[in-house]
């Protein structure tokens, strides 16, 4: 029992879990108002869903231990898309 509390994919769900509610909380109820307010939890949701997509990528599809190559395109495609996404919502 306590292996799987202590293992690296336990505590990845349990981080996973807690920005879902997060996110959940923000879109939902976060006390931000007006349009900077939105603008500012639509960055925030959208900087938790790229940090989850890379967490799933590396400890659950294997990334991590993955050849450097493919690594390195897949943190270049979160980073880019990522990026990308947050300053278009933003702005």
């Amino acid at each position: 029992m306590n292996d799987l509390v202590r293992s690296r994919a336990t505590l990845v769900w349990a981080g996973l879990f807690l920005a879902t509610l997060l996110t959940w909380w923000l879109g939902t109820d976060h006390g931000l108002t007006g349009a900077t307010g939105r603008r500012i939890a639509t960055g925030i949701v959208l900087v938790v869903a790229f940090a989850k997509i890379r967490f799933v990528g590396l400890d659950f599809m294997e990334l991590r231990s993955a050849p450097r190559w493919l690594r390195t395109v897949f943190e270049g495609w979160v980073a880019l898309f990522a990026t990308a996404t947050v300053v278009l919502s933003v702005i």
